[in-house]
């Protein structure tokens, strides 16, 4: 039982540095210290954070040991830190420490820095060399110098030597010939050291992300039973990595079936590689908290009617609606914090957004704001101490309670009307959690760039169908209506479509529940083209109302060699105002029964005949579909246009 509990120690992180640390290892028993860097065998990687479990050997040495699990990431969060018993060795405590070296401790940024320091070191070789040639030019300009004043002297006693000063010439031309190519040779490699070393240092600032001059460590306190060689499990948490879902869709050319690629656009910069890991994509999110926020009760009273401030004054400056957006993002971004329970530079975001009272105005003392811990020098990043995190979820609860009832407070003294449909109302997806466990080992190293691994490839039957919409446009497009019957949900993102070999374009596609229909678009067809025109206009007074007849044609053109099956949309006029009547009075064609169409668009106005129109059908033998509608309003008054509701 004493093993099972301290499984989960959470890390204690010593603010004071390495004072911290060193009067910590005094007050521990004597015990053998190993340092070991284990393997990372397992990733959870959230959309913000990733969850690293490390597998540790433990020594086969009887008693108590101390275990220095050394190189941990640039990004792991201390408060996350804890370990777990895995076999034969029992977990006695766990703390972090930062520990400042002279060189950056990965790998690849350290060769980097060696590839740096030789190609330098190259450079200031050629330098020097400059400087040499500099002072050989220096030396012969002094010689020729001193040659043409001997020359003058000479010349004037009579005495020159015609020899000696041809041979001096000769031997000044020539040195100054070598001198002058070994400078162009010397410049010419300058220039290409100097175009590599600012290559190596992009390269290294894309590799790094930072500087990563010190080594981050956790040091676990372990007894081993019987000399037995065990195991244990060190897991934490690790900022700078996420995930997003993106598609490709392949329909077949004679359009047999549809292959949905579901793919996760990885960033991982968290400071350490995984290679070969058990991995899982994750839409939850990660919470060092576990027990729920505590709703306090809501007391209301009677005011005056105009109030200075709350929720009443924020619903005169913005409308309901807004109102509500401002409170839900502020409870969101709260939720978040206590969650995380760690960082103090979020909670100073939220304190300038709420005034400096992100825990409300009722602590006349400290503002409602906890006290700020000091910086660990090695690390430039706040952390809480263990024993605070308690007092942070208190106050975060005082807070959640105080926002929650700001928006109550809105519902019950807002004058707006509520809408007939809540626009502000949240997508029955958002929030939805699904977790996907990767089949295959996978490896990603910790890159600026995203990377890209599949999570699976599902084939799906389709209906595929052309839709055309002439009030919009003249071409007509190919989509195909899928039923997602594999086991997994498929998340809302990008989609990239395929038809056979051929890039039609992208798009996205909505969160998709296991079961669910959905509709993917499969670019334009270029075989067909539709036009909509109106084709009669007929008016008449009768009493006050004027009563007009419309009537449109909608034709479709296939220039292909086969029949195909077309959705043929149109809207007609939709109006809430009772004195304005809008009528279907006849189509040539049955509009569409499907019960999905009935029971959305339908009744808003949007009509729809599923048509099909045969092979070579142009010129003369284009397919036709006409309506015509009626609108009968006040003779007095004129029809105007609504902003659409999204």
């Amino acid at each position: 039982m004493a093993s099972r509990a301290s499984s989960w120690i959470v890390a204690t992180v010593f603010v004071l540095g390495g004072v911290a640390a060193a009067r910590a290892d005094d007050a521990q028993p004597a015990a053998a210290s190993t340092e070991l860097q284990g393997t990372v065998s397992a990733v959870t990687v959230y959309q913000g954070q990733a969850l690293v479990t490390r597998l540790i050997d433990v020594p086969a040495a009887t008693g108590l040991q101390e275990l220095v699990v050394t190189d941990l990431p640039e990004y792991v969060l201390p408060q996350s830190i804890y370990a777990e018993p895995a076999d034969g060795a029992e977990v006695r405590s766990v703390r972090y420490r930062v520990r400042p070296v002279r060189e950056d401790v990965r790998e690849e940024v350290r060769k980097l820095d060696e590839q740096i320091q030789t190609v330098q070191d190259q450079i200031d070789a050629v330098a020097a060399a400059q400087a040499v040639l500099d002072e050989r030019l220096s030396y012969l300009a002094n010689l020729e110098n001193f040659t043409a004043t001997t020359a003058k002297t000479e010349m004037t006693e009579g005495v020159l030597n015609t020899a000696t000063v041809t041979e001096l010439s000769q031997f000044l031309f020539q040195q100054r010939d070598e001198v002058s190519t070994r400078k162009l040779e010397n410049n010419l490699r300058l220039r290409d050291l100097n175009a590599r070393i600012e290559l190596l240092r992009r390269e290294r600032e894309t590799v790094s992300s930072g500087s990563a001059k010190a080594v981050r460590e956790a040091v676990v306190f372990v007894n081993v039973p019987e000399g037995a060689a065990g195991q244990l499990r060190l897991r934490y948490l690790v900022n700078r990595a996420t995930w997003t879902p993106s598609y490709a869709i392949r329909a077949a050319a004679d359009e047999s079936g549809v292959e949905v690629e579901y793919y996760a656009n990885v960033e991982q910069m968290s400071g350490e590689n995984w290679s070969d890991v058990d991995m899982t994509l994750s839409t939850a999110s990660p919470s060092l908290v576990a027990k729920a926020p505590t709703l306090d009760p809501l007391a209301i009273a009677l005011g005056p009617t105009e109030a200075s401030s709350g929720p009443a004054q924020m619903g005169t400056q913005l409308d309901y609606k807004a109102a509500r957006e401002v409170l839900s993002r502020r409870r969101q971004e709260l939720s978040d914090i206590r969650n995380r329970a760690a960082d103090l530079d979020d909670l100073s975001q939220i304190a300038a957004e709420t005034n400096g009272d992100p825990f409300g105005a009722n602590d006349s003392s400290s503002n409602g704001i906890v006290d700020a811990p000091q910086r660990t020098p090695a690390s430039d990043r706040y952390f809480l101490p263990t024993e605070r995190i308690g007092d942070l979820q208190r106050r975060s609860d005082v807070a959640l309670n105080s926002v929650a009832s700001q928006e109550q407070l809105l519902d019950l003294t807002s004058r707006d009307r509520l809408q007939d449909k809540m626009n502000g109302q949240a997508d029955s997806t958002e929030g939805v959690s699904v977790s996907y466990h990767l089949p295959n080992l996978t490896s990603l190293p910790s890159r600026s760039d995203r990377q890209l691994i599949q999570i699976a490839s599902v084939p799906l039957d389709g209906d595929f169908y052309r839709l055309a919409t002439p009030v919009l446009t003249n071409y007509v497009y190919r989509e195909a209506e899928l039923v997602n019957d594999s086991q997994i949900v498929l998340l809302a993102g990008p989609v990239t479509t395929f038809v056979g070999d051929q890039f039609v374009g992208r798009g996205e596609i909505p969160t998709v529940a296991v079961g669910e229909r959905f509709t993917v678009g499969l670019g334009i067809d270029a075989a067909l083209r539709v036009t909509r025109e109106l084709v009669d206009k007929k008016q008449q007074i009768q009493g006050g109302n004027r009563i007009v007849d419309f009537t449109y044609e909608l034709a479709v053109e296939n220039f292909g060699s086969e029949a195909v099956d077309v959705r043929l949309l149109d809207r007609l006029p939709t109006s809430k105002d009772s004195d304005v009547r809008i009528t279907l009075v006849s189509t040539d064609q049955q509009v569409s029964e499907d019960a999905q169409y009935r029971a959305s668009q339908f009744k808003e106005g949007i009509y729809r005949w599923d048509v099909t129109v045969p092979a070579q059908a142009v010129g003369l033998e284009r397919f036709l579909a006409k309506y015509t509608m009626k609108l009968e309003y006040d003779k007095e008054l004129q029809i105007a246009s609504l902003p659409a509701e999204r």
